[in-house]
């Protein structure tokens, strides 16, 4: 059923001068003093290709920018200028002033009146967007857009709140082309639509940067991971399958082989929400996911933070959170520890067979939830084909199944399978479609509500051709069902953090988790009546100690190491039968 869903969305662009630096210690060699400058001075541009958009040390940018009405035109409002009184003083001595009489007044930089230079259209090879405003003494909130493509523009906006003096904002290139077309930008503009008498700004330093770093495996092979940061996005990708991106704290990018983004431009999720009690039959249900205003009671604003916790080509760990502090609260540049602050934390667990674990938590701050129930949320692109197919009540062995599958039809076009433990009380799931059909969103609820709400949720993203639910069943039932293991030597750990039930499946981390007696591991792997796809094995006691892998009487060379430095193993493709598994270790550093 189709139904209209509330969200957010936002949008970016400009142009001038290009560089591309040199390798090694000397980059700045051979740069203008401008550019120099600009690299001493901002610590996104030490590697990586930049261009100077506007730096405001010559007066012919000014012809970049003007200043129009409600209407476009410029009529008889003051121009921008250039000012020496006002400037980024580490990167130059001028910087463009702009006089904002009213919140109709825009200032354009579309290049209009600058017969020497022009606004760059192609933004797609930066990822980062820099700009410094220099606020009045009161501060003033500035709406900034940019617009692409004509006749049919696309738009994009953020609010930027310019605080007395100078302000640095880095805003991620590859959100706003979630908006607009990156490769034909025709405008950027600033408004400050909330001022009663006329306001005087300062920009300086708008500059385009390719801050890509590589973290590892740069040049990725098949069923390894290849982890890199571009923009404000840590980026997760394993060659042929799959390509994800995280920005503020949650999963915000899903692409496909091909490139395509499948997930909504908010974020992928899971989300969580609160459902009124009536989601699941109301004709006319609303639900809103992406919106930090859902839970504007638990605090006054968003910190927004995330962290690279594990990145080995075994598997990545990213972390991230919203916290949403009391008026009297400082924000936090880093993530508080669990309990501090009421908000949502998300913990994702990658591995290069397509399996993404997540462990969600909610903590809600003296209001409490809206609702009595909550419930999560999927975000996809309507406009992908992705269909729900109905799901059989029970699974072969007569248990309930817990899962969605978000199918496309067509060869080798990536599905979605979700997942939660079975005793987890979600399901009833619903498909929500934006008026526009851009935004899908599957809803599955419900967990009561309380003060702090944990749910585990698999994701499988590849393989491809997960299309009807005999296939999706397979993959919830392995996850649902963990398989018998049967130990001679070492312990089966049933305290880990993520182990939903205490059966030594840890659910949030994706891997069974077991511990070493005098130095040996023991167990027979029994898969029972279901398909074992890929399963990971973490071995306690492991650390700073060389392991050998034996599993059918052979040396197992999957192995790699988490964070704390343990043993981590898995049985690679699809396992039917029974398997005799030993881990044997040496107290001495090095190997795996």
């Amino acid at each position: 059923m189709r139904r209209v869903l509330i969200c957010a969305l936002s949008v970016l662009t400009l142009g001038c001068e290009a560089f591309q630096p040199q390798t090694g210690s000397n980059q700045a060699k051979g740069l203008a003093p401008v550019l120099a400058r600009m690299r001493q001075t901002y610590p996104d541009l030490e590697a990586g290709r930049f261009i100077s958009l506007a730096d405001f040390e010559s007066p012919g940018q000014v012809g970049l920018f003007r200043t129009v009405g409600a209407d476009g035109s410029e009529g008889n409002r003051p121009q921008p200028t250039l000012s020496i009184l006002r400037a980024r003083n580490e990167t130059g001595a001028a910087s463009l002033k702009v006089r904002l009489e009213g919140p109709t007044d825009r200032l354009l930089c579309d290049g209009l009146h600058a017969p020497q230079l022009a606004l760059i259209r192609d933004w797609r090879a930066y990822g980062l967007l820099l700009m410094s405003i220099f606020g009045p003494p009161d501060g003033v909130t500035l709406e900034f857009g940019v617009r692409s493509g004509a006749p049919a523009a696309l738009t994009w906006s953020r609010t930027l709140h310019a605080h007395p003096g100078w302000n640095l904002y880095r805003l991620d290139v590859d959100t706003i082309g979630d908006a607009v077309d990156l490769a034909d930008v025709r405008e950027l503009w600033w408004r400050a639509s909330e001022i009663a008498a006329p306001v005087d700004v300062y920009i300086d330093d708008l500059i385009l940067a390719d801050n890509t770093r590589e973290i590892m495996g740069d040049r990725p092979v098949p069923e390894e991971l290849h982890v890199f940061t571009r923009g404000q996005r840590i980026h997760v990708a394993a060659r042929d399958r799959f390509e994800l991106a995280f920005m503020d704290g949650a999963l915000v990018r899903w692409c496909d082989p091909q490139g395509v983004n499948l997930a909504d431009t908010g974020g992928l999720g899971p989300w969580p929400v609160p459902l009124p009690p009536d989601w699941a039959t109301s004709a006319g249900a609303v639900i809103a996911y992406d919106d930090p205003q859902l839970f504007a009671g638990w605090g006054t604003a968003v910190a927004v933070t995330q962290r690279l916790v594990e990145a080995t080509l075994y598997r990545v760990v990213i972390e991230g959170s919203w916290r949403f502090p009391a008026p009297t609260t400082p924000v936090p540049t880093t993530a508080p520890a669990p309990g501090e602050l009421p908000g949502h934390t998300w913990r994702y667990v990658i591995y290069p067979s397509g399996r993404l674990h997540v462990l969600s938590t909610s903590r809600a701050g003296p209001a409490g939830w809206k609702e009595p129930r909550v419930g999560y949320v999927l975000g996809l692109d309507g406009r992908q084909g992705f269909r729900c197919p109905s799901t059989p009540a029970t699974n072969p062995q007569g248990r309930p199944t817990s899962f969605v599958l978000a199918a496309r039809a067509g060869d080798k076009r990536a599905d979605l399978l979700w997942t939660w433990p079975a005793a987890t009380p979600l399901g009833h799931p619903r498909e929500l479609l934006s008026a526009d059909e851009r935004r899908l969103a599957i809803v599955v609820g419900e967990v009561p509500a309380a003060p702090v709400v944990t749910t585990a949720h698999m994701l499988r993203i590849w393989p491809a051709d997960i299309d009807n639910p005999p296939e999706g069943l397979s993959f919830a039932a392995d996850y649902q069902n963990p398989a018998a293991l049967a130990l001679t030597a070492g312990e089966l750990v049933t305290d880990a953090e993520g182990d939903v039930n205490h059966d030594g499946y840890n659910e949030a981390d994706g891997c069974y988790e077991l511990e070493l007696a005098g130095g040996v591991l023991r167990f027979d792997f029994n898969p029972g009546p279901y398909l074992r796809f890929d399963p990971v094995f973490r071995v306690q006691g492991t650390e700073n100690r060389r392991c050998w892998v034996y599993a059918r009487g052979r040396v197992v060379s999957t192995v790699g190491r988490d964070a704390d430095n343990r043993l981590l193993f898995h049985l690679p493709r699809i396992t039917s039968a029974p398997v005799a598994i030993e881990v044997h270790t040496a107290a001495e550093d090095g190997g795996p």
